[in-house]
């Protein structure tokens, strides 16, 4: 199996990361914009019994988790998914995987980036519309991606400082606004009933996804096998308390909670008066900033790997000699992501998000299975999923219960993105002929 291996080129890639450096890239890419404006639009949906969908999301995320903690012990290349679908299911299957994976990163920095601006208008409106907004969402990737042209290490710090940063207003909201919880604004729990649950559940699994972003860099982590398998368990654990208790806080203590478009900001004002809210908004200001550091940092990896691998055009695949970076992935990267944060609204580019990653997460938790019997499989040693093929099984049929109740037009753009990638896929295996017999 060729994926247990680095390739050449990856050791081109510093492998410059700690297993707090990924355990922070993790934190960085789940808890970010997520959690603090996605209450409001889920409480429209739902109302307090949006606490139930946040409860499903938390669940599926976690047995996806596990399923690519187990299969990134088997493999130290950077890519992640699309590095396990090609040795799992072949270079289609691992294409197609990469290509989303590809578009997701990119879909997903478009919309931080569009993010940011709508919590910076808590302190400075003028940035949240007209032709500010898009100013400053672009200057904002601009300048992460001029940061991680010097190296992973530097990026990889920066989203250290703020997933720590993030914590501390995080801690403080959930710690004082326990106290100024009523009750009544849990009732009625489910006033339109649970018929939009899958629709609930499905947004809200935008705020637990990026849990995968953190073993994309395998290529440039210390101990890959042994780190990522460490990070994402201790994550995903530390996300869910986090996340149950900022969402159970937020409709507690904020009656208006339904369809405000910055609720956990708006809540803390309520209860920890104009200087406390202040805080906290700024705080949330600081995760939103946090989490485009992390998308900064992984996305432009995902075009490198499959670039490498000769899937993409060679020269993506580029590293400088200085500083052991991507840099026309990276470049490439921010190139379109700003495109993107032009053309879409945060909510439209968050479903569209989370609707192209069940394309890397379904052949995950499928490969689990897939991996456990190959003829390798007994020496391989790491984390291991328990109860045998139970979890992959349970998570894909969950993937397929929500894609069932997902607007057919977020599906349609998933299938015309799937679709768009074969051409490319039949080019790249084309060119790999043509050098392979230039070469004999």
């Amino acid at each position: 199996m060729t994926g247990l291996m680095s390739t050449p080129d990856d050791a081109k890639l510093k492998r410059s990361l700690s297993l707090l450096d990924v355990m922070a890239l993790g934190v960085n890419a789940v808890i970010g914009q997520g959690i603090f404006l996605l209450p409001g639009l889920a409480a429209a949906i739902l109302g307090p019994a949006s606490l139930v969908g946040l409860l499903c999301a938390a669940g599926i995320a976690l047995l996806i988790a596990l399923c690519f903690a187990e299969v990134a012990t088997r493999f130290d290349a950077t890519g992640g998914a699309y590095v396990y679908a090609r040795e799992t299911f072949g270079p289609f299957v691992g294409f197609e995987v990469g290509w989303m994976l590809c578009c997701v990163g990119i879909i997903s920095w478009a919309a931080l980036a569009n993010g940011f601006t709508v919590v910076l208008a808590h302190f400075i409106p003028a940035v949240g519309s007209g032709w500010l907004q898009p100013v400053v969402a672009i200057g904002l990737m601009a300048a992460l991606g001029a940061i991680n042209l010097w190296g992973a290490k530097m990026g990889a710090t920066l989203s250290t400082f703020f997933s720590i940063a993030k914590l501390v207003p995080i801690f403080v909201f959930v710690a004082v606004g326990l106290l100024h919880i009523e009750g009544g604004n849990y009732e009625p729990f489910a006033p339109q009933g649970y018929d939009r649950l899958a629709e609930g559940t499905m947004l809200m699994l935008y705020a637990f996804v990026g849990f995968e972003s953190s073993v994309v860099p395998a290529g440039e982590m210390k101990n890959p096998k042994r780190a990522v398998p460490i990070a994402l368990v201790t994550v995903m654990a530390l996300v869910c308390v986090v996340y149950l208790a900022v969402f159970f806080v937020t409709i507690g203590t904020f009656p208006e909670v339904a369809g405000h478009g910055n609720p956990v900001a708006a809540a803390s004002t309520g209860f920890l008066g104009l200087s406390g809210g202040t805080l906290i908004a700024a705080g949330i200001v600081v995760s939103v900033f946090g989490i485009n550091t992390g998308a900064a940092l992984v996305s432009p990896r995902k075009l490198y790997a499959l670039a490498e691998s000769g899937d993409l055009p060679k020269p993506l695949a580029r590293v400088d000699p200085k500083t052991g970076t991507p840099r026309t992935a990276i470049i490439v990267t921010l190139a379109i992501a700003a495109v993107l944060s032009l053309t879409g609204s945060v909510k439209d580019l968050a479903i569209l998000g989370v609707v192209a990653r069940f394309v890397q997460y379904i052949p995950t938790c499928i490969a689990v299975i897939v991996l456990r019997r190959r003829k390798d499989s007994a020496a391989t040693k790491g984390f291991r999923v328990p109860f045998g093929p139970v979890i992959p099984i349970t998570a894909v049929g969950l993937c397929l219960w929500l894609l069932v109740y997902t607007d057919p037009s977020k599906l349609l753009f998933g299938a015309i993105a799937l679709v768009a990638g074969v051409p490319i896929y039949l080019l790249s295996r084309r060119a790999k002929r043509r050098n392979a017999a230039a070469a004999d």
